[in-house]
């Protein structure tokens, strides 16, 4: 049970850190380039999803490895 655990606290801690990059990137061309077409929601959301793992496994690396 401790591993589904941290295993979903490691994914959800990987799509806020996607998603806060996204925003970053969306936030950067809204204000330095005017003609931005922005990606609809959906994508965004699938992206954030797919990438969650990756950030996850990369966030508890870091936390491993800083103890």
């Amino acid at each position: 049970m401790e591993l589904l655990k941290n295993l979903l606290v490691y994914y959800g801690l990987g799509v806020s850190a996607s998603l806060l990059i996204i925003g970053f990137i969306h936030l950067y061309s809204l204000v330095v380039e005017t003609c931005f077409w922005y990606a609809e929601w959906s994508n965004i959301l699938i992206a954030a999803l797919l990438s969650g793992m990756p950030f996850g496994i990369a966030i508890w690396a870091f936390i491993t490895l800083k103890k």
